[in-house]
C-alpha cells in the first residue's frame, strides 16, 4: 500500500508540474499551450486512476493468494 501511495504522489507531482510549466508559457502569449496543459492534465489523472485500480486489484490477487497458501 505504502509503495502504491508514493507512485501516486510522484505522478500527481508530475502532472502538477507540468501544468504548471504549461501554464507558464501560455501566460506568456502561447495560447495553444494552455489547452496542452489541460490534455496533460486530463491524461495524467487517467493515467493515475488506472495505476490505483490495477495496484488495487494486483494487491487483491496476492492478499487472496497469501490467505489460500496460509490457510493449506
Amino acid at each position: 500500500m505504502y509503495t502504491e501511495i508514493q507512485l501516486v504522489r510522484v505522478m500527481v507531482g508530475y502532472a502538477l508540474a507540468r501544468a504548471d510549466s504549461q501554464r507558464a508559457r501560455a501566460r506568456q502569449g502561447r495560447t495553444e499551450l494552455g489547452a496542452s496543459a489541460l490534455e496533460w492534465a486530463i491524461i495524467s489523472a487517467i493515467l493515475v486512476t488506472a495505476a490505483l485500480l490495477i495496484g488495487g486489484i494486483v494487491k487483491g490477487v496476492i492478499d487472496r493468494r497469501s490467505k489460500d497458501i496460509e490457510q493449506g
